[in-house]
């Protein structure tokens, strides 16, 4: 007869820890999100010269 009580606690701790990853995960992208929108906020303003290329 299978343990399932072994089966049940193997497999809360991988969603657990799966879980946690996520978290980090998302933690980690809200960083680089924020310190993403900090440089495009300080960077220099010059505005951008865009020329269509089809008519040269």
């Amino acid at each position: 007869m299978a343990d399932y009580k072994k089966l049940y606690y193997k497999m809360f701790n991988a969603v657990t820890n799966a879980e946690k990853l996520v978290s980090q995960a998302a933690c980690m992208m809200r960083t680089v999100q924020q310190e993403c929108e900090e440089t495009y906020m300080d960077a220099d303003d010059t505005p951008l010269c865009l020329t269509d290329k089809s008519e040269e």
